[in-house]
């Protein structure tokens, strides 16, 4: 990597895999935030569930009319909405990484030591060079996991958004049919 390419001053090795740490500290967050925006999904939806939920003995009583599909089109929103936050949130295998050469990052890579002191001594015979590259691999991994979450994140906010609106169609509709 370069300081400046027209001078040809280059950063020193142990400045770049900081860097690069620092990268992957910065897109690991970006997953872990989305972990916790779709566990607020999951609990704004279970929230909207249980305050319908003693609603629904008056639409088993009513007729086949407006309320029951209010109350069905309700359940489809909310339902979507939490399998699509499970779905943000559930690991899910990492094939870019498990299925390449060993790594010195990956705990699956790394567990296959059998013992610290086989870690270390991996460690400490690795290349600098190819730590980097491993390194890279994951920043790599890492933004497209994010990338992925967010998108699954975005269609569980917009079903979301559509379950509260038929959450407040059906309490209305209750309130309003007595």
């Amino acid at each position: 990597m370069w300081l400046d390419k027209r001078e040809r001053q280059e950063i020193p090795m142990k400045d770049e895999i900081r860097l690069i740490f620092d990268i992957l500290t910065y897109n690991q967050g970006l997953v872990q935030f989305a972990d916790g925006k779709a566990n607020g999904l999951l609990l704004i939806n279970s929230i909207f569930i249980a305050s319908v939920a003693p609603f629904i003995e008056v639409f088993r009583r009513g007729s086949l009319g407006v309320g029951l599909v209010l109350i069905l089109g309700f359940f489809f929103l909310s339902v979507t909405s939490i399998l699509l936050s499970l779905g943000v949130i559930m690991t899910r295998k990492v094939s870019e990484i498990e299925d390449r050469n060993k790594s010195l990052l990956f705990y699956g890579h790394i567990i296959e030591s059998n013992s610290p002191e086989g870690y270390i001594h991996e460690f400490s015979n690795a290349e600098a060079g190819k730590f980097r590259e491993s390194l890279l691999i994951n920043v790599f991994v890492v933004a497209r996991i994010a990338a992925r979450k967010y998108g699954m994140y975005n269609h569980a906010q917009t079903f979301t958004l559509l379950s509260c609106l038929s959450w407040i169609m059906t309490i209305a509709y209750v309130l309003l049919a007595k």
